[in-house]
């Protein structure tokens, strides 16, 4: 491009300023939601990417009757060790059930997360400690914190080695902290706040295959085969299951009817674990698509705006052919053009996710930053430029370079019939798909979410509060002081402690033998008014009672569990299980407890197991006026209510805490409806500039239906008459699309609504009355002309 070509080309943007503003508008938009999907895709694919063996590394897992679970007996590492070489390395973790707090001269800090490992996890995992080195074989045990917590612990101190920390209470036992840890390269799937390193976890305490607490990693030598090494570890694990003196694991082992063992990789355990929740992999998937959508959009957007705006330079085309410009020049001189717009919407976009990066952070709970554009980032980015360069400017520059002179120089536009006409209807129908699209599978994900939040889970979690809690309360005579005196409280109705609470930690399933039938149960430990204070319905019999002095043998059930035995009243049957023997004496409503992606599961609830399931969570709902008050007097008695851990009252809200549950799915909601917004305003901009161009081009026809009495509404209805068409098929083409993808979303929920006809009805109103009121605005311009004066011209 010399010096002529260049004024030449700032002439006719300057002229067209305001089309031109708005396509580099909507290129820097589209790029900015690129650029921040960009983030978010390498963030989440980033997680252990630093470790370098990776592709070696595995979690055992076991699959059970009712599903997969990460869980693996304690002695399973050692039989793996002693009888697979081609194993490098087996190391086990555990993670504690509650919190902990840990008391220094600065304060109190709870720690939430302590993981108890063995030394061989520090090698598969990358461990590494800050300032010295870990002995493997060491038969003490190493305890080192996590950057964040050793800050809180000791702020402002210099190398954190062998302080000492209080534990549960101010006058607890003593604990040497060893170190920090260092921090890892990148992100990882193992987060900890304390970590504390053995030679054996278990030891020696866990000698029965029933007893799956722990999650075991394997390192493997490079080379092995993982189907041949994963049908191995299955005959190990069941083969000691054989041997084992538990009835229990040998029911579990081969009631599945498949292999038992499954090796879950490493690269998977973020974002497509076997076990867990894949809403993180979801919500990747939809980002991609719709940063790819945006893109498609956008550069549709700027095609159609570039060729909008094609007659206007036909005269100068025209001119420089009779001098004598090659075809070729012209084209390349075009797209040399939209190369310089597309790279000034690229900075645009970064001063875009420069200042919107705080509340995409925000929205979706990362910590992103814009130093995390790395080179590959960069590398992406000028591809996708160079990308749309040629994507959006290559048929506007062709098209173009190919106006004959003869015909733009005696004063002819483009016609809007042909190929070119035919190509614009394509690329608005496009836009139009994709936007329609959006605003469908945005209504239908808002009503997923509405309804997993107005629909009634069987439990009410408002107004309860739950307290953690360090003691054991297994004995309903341990707990009655703390209720008794809790209850004094004015606005307190019930009190309770269990092993487990909606939205928490999973309880662990366990077999009962049911008129000689197995059956796979989530056992849960409560004590009395457990269902009370939760307000979960009785179905059928009785529910526990402090009257009744043979509840330490009695069980109640849920509805499915009772489906699975095959009753519909419990009629005082007994069942065999975690330890005992039980009486069920009622049944109960089933409870979502876990949100609506689990399928609720057979339970059993008992006042006193022999699993050895701890009861530490303390459960009270309360007056809602009466909130306030019932904490205040909370914290003020504490220490003389529950003496045995009387130093810490920290409270939560079970609302809150099973309100986590949809977190994910609501950013997915709150994150389409920016890219619904964006695609719709982006695809107006098309429609806006499709229809000036068509209006320019048929002013003379407007003009002669001016004169014949044509007035504005009818001068309306004859310019939208073609867009309508394209919205409708558009609409059309939009429906089964966004049928089969949000179906596929919703098939990860369990518990979900239909896909109903209202929302493609109302979307095709919404984009109808778009197109009139876009074409209107137009239009109003249109008709203000003299028609004698555009005659005339």
């Amino acid at each position: 491009m010399n010096k002529l070509d260049l004024k030449i080309a700032l002439r006719a943007f300057l002229r067209g300023k305001w089309y031109n503003l708005l396509n580099i508008a909507g290129l820097a938009l589209g790029l900015a939601a690129f650029i921040f999907v960009t983030l978010y895709v390498d963030h989440e694919t980033s997680y252990d990417q630093w470790n370098k063996n990776i592709d070696r590394i595995f979690l055992v897992e076991i699959e059970l009757p009712d599903g997969p679970s990460p869980y693996t007996p304690g002695l399973l590492a050692a039989e793996i060790k002693n009888q697979c070489p081609e194993i490098e390395e087996v190391g086990r973790i555990n993670t504690a059930p509650f919190k902990i707090p840990f008391h220094t001269p600065s304060g109190t800090f709870i720690v939430n997360k302590w993981v108890g490992a063995d030394y061989s996890i520090a090698k598969i995992l990358g461990i590494k400690p800050e300032g010295f080195t870990l002995h493997p074989h060491s038969d003490v045990p190493t305890t080192l914190l996590s950057k964040s917590t050793s800050a809180a612990l000791f702020p402002g101190d210099g190398p954190m080695l062998n302080k000492t920390v209080t534990m549960m209470s101010k006058a607890g036992p003593p604990l040497s902290i060893a170190g920090t840890v260092e921090d890892r390269p990148g992100n990882s799937h193992f987060d900890f706040d304390c970590l504390a390193f053995s030679q054996d976890i278990t030891s020696g305490k866990d000698a029965s295959y029933a007893n799956r607490i722990y999650q075991t990693y394997i390192l493997v030598r490079p080379g092995t085969d993982i189907d041949i090494l994963t049908k191995k570890l299955d005959g190990i694990y069941k083969q000691a299951v054989i041997a084992d003196n538990s009835q229990l694991a040998k029911e579990t082992a081969f009631t599945a009817g498949r292999s038992t063992v499954y090796l879950d990789p490493l690269k998977n355990l973020h974002l497509k674990p076997h076990y867990g929740s894949h809403v993180n992999y979801h919500i990747v998937q939809c980002l991609i698509l719709l940063a790819i959508i945006i893109l498609v959009v956008t550069g549709v957007n700027f095609t159609n705006l570039y060729i909008a705006q094609a007659g206007r330079r036909s005269k100068e085309v025209g001119i420089k052919k009779v001098n004598g410009v090659m075809k070729r020049n012209i084209a390349m001189q075009f797209l040399l053009e939209i190369f310089v717009q597309c790279c000034i919407a690229l900075f645009i976009s970064l001063a875009i996710v420069l200042i919107g990066l705080p509340y995409f952070n925000q929205l979706l709970q990362v910590e992103l930053l814009l130093s995390g554009i790395n080179r590959e980032i960069i590398i992406q980015l000028a591809i996708t430029v160079i990308t749309l360069t040629m994507l959006a400017g290559t048929y506007p520059s062709l098209v173009m370079a190919g106006f004959k002179p003869t015909e733009v120089l005696r004063g002819n536009q483009l016609s809007t019939s042909g190929s070119l006409s035919w190509v614009r209807h394509s690329l608005t129908v496009l836009q139009f798909t994709f936007a329609i699209a959006f605003i469908i599978s945005m209504i239908l994900i808002n009503q997923q979410v509405t309804y997993m939040k107005t629909e009634d889970p069987g439990f009410k979690a408002a107004e309860v509060l739950y307290i953690d809690n360090l003691m054991l309360f297994n004995s309903p005579g341990t707990f009655e002081p703390v209720r008794s005196q809790i209850k004094l409280i004015n606005g307190v109705k019930n009190v309770t402690v269990a092993s487990n609470i909606p939205g928490g930690i999973a309880p662990a399933s366990h077999e009962y033998i049911i008129r000689d039938k197995a059956v796979a149960m989530h056992t849960i430990s409560v004590d009395y008014e457990y269902f009370e204070t939760l307000n979960i319905e009785k179905v059928h019999g009785s529910l526990f009672h402090p009257s009744s002095p043979a509840d330490s043998v009695n069980a109640v059930i849920n509805e499915t569990a009772a489906r699975a035995i095959g009753i519909t009243n419990p009629a005082d049957l007994s069942v065999r299980g975690c330890g005992g023997s039980y009486k069920i004496i009622g049944i109960v409503k089933d409870v979502k407890a876990y949100g609506f992606e689990e399928k609720i599961q057979p339970t059993i609830y008992l006042m006193k197991d022999h699993c050895g399931l701890a009861k530490t969570q303390i459960m009270i709902s309360a007056d809602g006026t009466a909130i306030r008050a019932v904490l205040k007097s909370l914290s003020s008695r504490w220490k003389d209510i529950n003496k045995l851990d009387g130093d810490n009252f920290n409270y939560h809200f079970l609302d809150d805490l099973y309100g986590q549950l949809f977190v994910k799915q609501e950013q997915l909601r709150t994150v389409l409806i920016f890219f619904s917004g964006l695609a719709i305003a982006i695809a107006s901009l098309g429609l806006f500039s499709s229809a000036a161009h068509s209006i320019r081009l048929r002013t003379k026809e407007i003009a002669i239906r001016k004169v014949f009495g044509a007035n504005a509404g009818d001068l309306i209805i004859l310019i939208s008459k073609p867009f309508l068409r394209i919205v409708i098929i558009a609409n059309l083409i939009a429906w089964p699309l966004t049928v089969i993808i949000v179906g596929k979303w919703l098939e990860s929920f369990v518990y979900r609504i239909s896909i109903a006809v209202m929302p493609f009805i109302i979307t095709m109103i919404v984009s109808l009355v778009i197109v009139i009121l876009t074409v209107s605005l137009q239009i109003s311009n249109a008709v203000r002309f003299k028609p004698a004066q555009k005659l005339r011209e």
